[in-house]
């Protein structure tokens, strides 16, 4: 007698539904995302979050970056869709390596450590409080946490924090938590 054994799909769909547990605890699986249908195939699979949502496809292939509103309704997309559970959206991470053609930027000879990730955004503002603006307006509709990019030094972490405060005090909201990637030898 012949038994069927089920497919790779098949046993994925059913360890999606099983929490991660060890001996001592539970672990909770979050899945990395670079768009929306990434999203909703997270949650489908039993993602309990998501742990990297990259923002750069909303800024790539385009003539002019998104507006505040096409980024906050992405952001909240995404947010509705794991539906309460935590959706880390890191800011955005072009230059060097990754250009975008309405900014123009000179190639790095090295692109971790030229102006990329959160040194753009930096010196790039007004793209930047745009993208910080639309994620506030996003934050309400969630659990929301904003990591930065290429983050080199303490200050570049603190000079987001006073820009993002005084955004969520304007627009009267609170700052979601802010984070950092550790991906910079320096910042190790």
């Amino acid at each position: 007698r012949v038994t069927a054994h089920p497919s790779v799909e098949e046993i994925e769909a059913q360890s999606g539904a099983v929490p991660a547990v060890t001996i001592a605890r539970r672990i909770p699986i979050y899945a990395n995302a670079g768009s929306l249908r990434e999203v909703a195939r997270a949650r489908e699979h039993g993602a309990e979050g998501i742990g990297l949502l990259r923002t750069e496809f909303l800024f790539q292939d385009r003539q002019e970056p998104p507006t505040e509103g096409e980024q906050a309704d992405l952001y909240t997309e995404a947010l509705r869709l794991m539906d309460g559970r935590p959706v880390i959206i890191r800011t955005l991470d072009i230059g060097a390596d990754k250009p975008v053609p309405f900014l123009p930027l000179p190639s790095e000879p090295n692109p971790q450590l030229g102006v990329r990730g959160i040194r753009l955004c930096l010196q790039q503002r007004d793209l930047f409080t745009v993208q910080l603006r639309a994620l506030l307006r996003a934050s309400v509709n969630g659990q929301l946490k904003i990591m930065l990019p290429m983050v080199a030094t303490v200050e570049e972490v603190r000079q987001t924090r006073e820009i993002l405060v005084a955004l969520a005090t304007e627009m009267g909201c609170p700052a979601p938590p802010l984070g950092a990637m550790i991906e910079v030898p320096m910042a190790a």
